[in-house]
């Protein structure tokens, strides 16, 4: 008697710009593992690609030897990317997947998985520590917009509100700018103690980086208390994503009513609620279609797997997305989370 042939894997990649999440499971649908790295974005290396290649093979390589697999042994993978912004940065990017082993993958910026989480089409705003839009409309034409920086129009996500509370407290000692309560948070976040060494402590990046999310809490605290400069640096965001959803809609069409996934930390945790006001105001202000706005409350990663698991069937499966959301929701997901930083 032949036996019986065990469904093939798929893998599922959601590789941010802080971190790297890889979702193991079977085509039909079993759970596997979930093993969480540092980022492996080209980005984040000093040798570009090649650093990316070395650190996703790493990381790629303790998944499988915990499960006993290679990955010629992944019958679809998806990767959804920070940093696969351009169409060369994508040539790149497919070309060391390649030299990793795998032959059937789809990848793509990691704005994607916040779409396939939810829908199968439709626009999803990033607001986390970058921003970016990533629109697909329902005959599958894909489009990003920003994702590069400033010259792209890209005003939100925490590293650029981390950036505005810095300018305004600098701007209020050396320039024009007005009294805000968050001056105080950000000086004592910064250990500075008269304006004469605040410059110095802004030219120091790995202290800004390191208090990103205390001088972001900072503007959000102040714009809560009816602070006008933090609400204007936090209204502007919701201004400026809205604008490029706007663009991405105006620019791919939509037949029907367009689904608008809201994902990132920034989104999840800012508390002050007018920049999601301005973001769906700007939005249903301009956008021809009516839109539905869905906050993602599945992890980027099993988006990646829903979209293995379209190039695995030809087809987008209901009854294993059902079975999936149910199983790895935001709160069980982070439980069966593995940690693997030994790189």
């Amino acid at each position: 008697m032949d036996s019986v042939k065990t469904p093939g894997y798929l893998l599922g990649v959601d590789g941010g710009n802080s971190k790297t999440d890889y979702l193991l499971c079977r085509a039909d649908g079993e759970f596997v593992e979930i093993l969480r790295c540092p980022t492996c974005s080209h980005e984040h290396f000093d040798n570009g690609y090649e650093g990316m290649k070395q650190a996703m093979g790493a990381q790629l390589g303790e998944l499988f030897r915990r499960n006993g697999i290679t990955a010629g042994d992944i019958a679809v993978a998806a990767f959804g990317l920070a940093g696969a912004d351009l169409p060369e940065q994508i040539d790149e990017l497919n070309q060391r997947v390649r030299e990793l082993g795998f032959n059937r993958f789809v990848l793509g910026n990691d704005g994607i998985l916040g779409i396939k989480t939810v829908t199968g089409s439709g626009i999803c705003a990033i607001n986390g520590t970058g921003t970016v839009i990533v629109g697909i409309n329902s005959q599958g034409a894909m489009l990003q917009v920003g994702g590069i920086g400033p010259l792209s129009g890209d005003h939100a996500g925490g590293s650029f509100i981390m950036r505005q509370g810095i300018t305004a407290t600098h701007s209020y000692f050396y320039r024009l700018g007005k009294n805000s309560a968050m001056i105080p948070a950000i000086m004592g976040i910064l250990g500075v103690n008269a304006p004469s060494a605040l410059p110095a402590a802004i030219s120091d990046y790995r202290l800004l980086t390191d208090n990103m999310k205390e001088i972001i809490n900072a503007v959000d605290d102040a714009a809560l208390s009816g602070d006008e400069v933090a609400r204007g640096i936090l209204d502007g965001v919701g201004v400026n994503v809205g604008e490029g959803a706007c663009g991405c809609i105006r620019n791919l069409g939509f037949d029907g009513e367009i689904t608008i996934v809201k994902a990132g930390s920034i989104w999840n945790k800012i508390k002050y609620p007018g920049m999601i006001d301005r973001f769906v105001e700007t939005v249903r202000d301009n956008a021809p279609n009516h839109c539905r706005f869905v906050l993602s409350e599945s992890p980027p990663a099993l988006g990646a797997i829903f979209w293995a698991k379209e190039i695995y069937d030809g087809k987008i499966d209901l009854d294993y997305r059902e079975k999936m959301l149910g199983f790895l929701n935001l709160e069980k997901y982070d439980k069966v989370v593995n940690s693997y930083t030994g790189l």
